[in-house]
């Protein structure tokens, strides 16, 4: 999974001893932040109907190998795994800690796709949806979006997969906000709460550095 991270970074000006900074430093600076925000919208468009045209189910020779590295790293989720995939026709998608992924955006409001972090009990998810905030939702994954993905983090523990889920919901009812950035803990958008929902167990998933994160 690639997720894509855009990190504004806060320059500091120094002017003289009292570090002042004039009113049309900030418009120009203002103006410059618009416009690189701008084309990275742009060019996030762009990556993310790249990936739906390149889109893949996931073959079962990957599934494969994927559980075998499960059962190695965390076996209490390897039998957790083993369970979903014999009840797929449930709708549910990943166990504990997964990340999902979907690219659909006719349900997912925004261009870029949506993406969601499983519960410890897999039949819930936890997701920053817009107007509504960070919620549990019924994890009816593979039901609810065309194109569907689910996402193990390499070489993490159940520890870690337990501890990703629970702060992500630690935050349900925080409300969604396109303008969080990775430092923001108090508002969230779908990919970047999956973002530092692992970031804060240890697993920095930024591929790429920066302030937008979306699911392609």
């Amino acid at each position: 999974m690639k997720l894509k991270l855009k990190v504004l970074i806060a320059t500091a000006v120094l002017c003289s001893s009292l570090s002042t900074v004039t009113s049309n430093t900030l418009a120009n600076n203002k103006v410059t932040t618009e416009q690189q925000l701008q084309a990275e919208w742009e060019k996030e468009e762009r990556e993310t109907q790249q990936a739906i045209k390149n889109f893949q189910p996931t073959t079962a020779e990957k599934s494969r190998k994927n559980l075998e590295a499960l059962k190695k790293m965390a076996p209490e989720k390897y039998e957790e795994a083993t369970k979903v995939n014999i009840l797929a026709n449930s709708g549910k998608m990943g166990t504990v800690g997964d990340i999902l992924i979907t690219y659909d955006n006719k349900t997912s409001v925004w261009a870029h796709g949506h993406a969601a972090i499983v519960r410890d009990n897999n039949d819930y998810i936890v997701e920053a949806w817009p107007d509504v905030g960070v919620r549990v939702y019924q994890n009816n994954w593979a039901n609810r979006f065309s194109t569907k993905k689910k996402f193990y983090v390499k070489d993490a523990s159940y520890s870690k997969y337990d501890s990703a889920q629970k702060w992500a919901y630690y935050q349900v009812r925080d409300p969604y906000s396109l303008t969080a950035t990775k430092d923001s803990v108090d508002k969230f958008y779908c990919s970047q709460l999956v973002w530092k929902a692992w970031n804060n167990t240890g697993y920095d998933l930024d591929a790429d550095g920066g302030r937008i994160v979306t699911p392609c």
